[in-house]
C-alpha cells in the first residue's frame, strides 16, 4: 500500500489507529496464505498433491490473532476432500482472511492423481485453480483520516486468478512434497487523488516433509518441516513435532523462525470426528496483546466412502486373524 504524503501526516496524528495501520503494512493480506498452527494437517492448502492423502473429509479451521484487539486478524478455512475414484481425488478450499479494513476471500478447486510405486508408497501429482477476491473498505476509518474532514473513498474490489501445481511422495515411513501454489504473477492497481492501492501476487515455493517414527504399537513421534519462500518478507520455516497415541490423541509443538512457538492437541473419535486446539505465542518485541493472544480451532469429519469401509473391514479381519494365531 502507498499513501499520499498528506494522508501519512494525518495518520500519525491518530495514535489509536496507528497500531492497525502498522499491522496492515507489516502483515498485508495481499501477500500469501496465512500460516496455520495446524498446517501439517492441511497441506493441500499449498500443495494440491496432498488432496486425498488422509482420505476424504470435511475440515474447518479458524484462527484468531491478537484476541482482545478490535478488528484483529481472523482466518477461516473450509477444506473438502471428496472420495477417491480411479486414483484421482478432488478437493475444494474456501478461505477468508480479515483484518481491520482488509478482507480477502479465496476459492480453489484442487485435483490430485496418484501413481502407485509399490505396496506401501506412491507419487501424487496435483493441480490447483481458482480465484482470490480482495476488498478494502476505507470508509470504516474515521473521517479524521482526511484533512478536509471527508472520508477517503474505498478503493473497491479486486479479483486475481490462482493457478498452482505440486508433487508429493507418500510412504508408510514419511512424506515429502514440492509445490508452487501461485504460478501467476498478477497486479491490480486502484488510484485516486488521495489513495493508491497495489495488490500483487508473487510466485513462491512451498516445501514439506516428515517422517513417522513408531516407538511401539501405539506410540509414535512424527517430526516434520514446512518451508515457504516469500519474495517480500523473510522465508518461513515451521518445525513441527507431533506425538501420537493409537491414532486417537496427539500432542505437538510448532516453532517458526519468526520467533513464534505454538502448542496443540488433537482428539479423534472412532467414528471419524476430529477436534484440535492450538495456542501460539511470540518472543518477538512488540505489543504484549499481539505476543500472547493467537488461538486456533480445528474441526474435521471423515467421510465414509466405499473404499474406506472396505479398508476398515480388511483391517478388522487381519486383526482377528492375528488374535486367533496368538491364541
Amino acid at each position: 500500500m502507498v499513501f499520499s504524503y498528506n494522508n501519512l501526516k494525518t495518520i500519525f496524528k491518530l495514535k489509536k489507529y496507528l497500531f492497525y495501520i502498522l499491522a496492515i503494512l507489516g502483515q498485508s493480506l495481499f501477500s500469501q496464505e496465512s500460516s496455520l498452527i495446524f498446517n501439517k494437517f492441511n497441506l493441500s492448502i499449498f500443495n494440491p498433491a496432498y488432496v486425498g492423502v488422509d482420505g476424504s473429509a470435511i475440515n474447518l479451521n479458524t484462527r484468531v490473532q491478537w484476541l482482545g484487539i478490535e478488528d484483529g486478524p481472523m482466518t477461516n478455512y473450509l477444506i473438502i476432500h471428496l472420495p477417491e475414484r480411479k486414483n484421482a481425488s478432488l478437493g475444494f478450499t474456501v478461505q477468508n482472511d480479515r483484518v481491520f479494513v482488509e478482507n480477502k476471500s479465496q476459492v480453489t478447486v484442487d485435483y490430485s492423481y496418484k501413481l502407485q510405486l509399490s505396496n506401501s508408497s506412491y507419487l501424487s501429482l496435483g493441480l490447483k485453480a481458482g480465484g482470490r477476491f480482495f476488498n478494502v473498505d476505507i470508509n470504516n476509518v474515521p473521517r479524521i483520516f482526511s484533512e478536509t474532514n471527508q472520508s477517503i473513498s474505498a478503493p473497491g474490489n479486486y479479483f486475481s486468478p490462482i493457478l498452482g501445481a505440486g508433487v508429493s511422495y507418500i510412504s508408510k515411513k514419511g512424506f515429502i512434497g514440492v509445490a508452487v501454489p501461485g504460478l501467476l504473477n498478477s497486479t491490480a492497481l486502484n488510484k485516486n487523488q488521495d489513495w493508491e492501492l497495489t495488490s500483487r501476487d508473487y510466485t513462491y515455493l512451498h516445501l514439506s516433509g516428515g517422517i513417522y517414527l513408531n516407538l511401539s504399537d501405539k506410540f509414535s513421534v512424527n517430526p516434520s518441516l514446512i518451508y515457504r519462500s516469500n519474495p517480500r518478507q523473510p522465508d518461513l520455516i515451521n518445525s513441527i513435532i507431533e506425538m501420537d497415541y493409537n491414532d486417537r490423541f496427539s500432542l505437538g509443538s510448532v516453532y517458526t523462525n519468526n520467533n513464534t512457538l505454538a502448542f496443540f492437541f488433537k482428539l479423534k473419535s472412532k467414528k471419524g470426528f476430529h477436534i484440535g486446539y492450538g495456542y501460539e505465542s511470540s518472543s518477538a518485541t512488540g505489543n504484549q496483546a499481539i505476543k500472547n493472544s493467537t488461538h486456533e480451532l480445528m474441526l474435521r469429519v471423515d467421510l465414509k466412502s466405499k473404499k474406506n469401509l472396505e479398508a476398515n473391514k480388511d483391517s478388522e479381519i487381519d486383526n482377528n486373524i492375528e488374535t486367533q494365531e496368538n491364541e
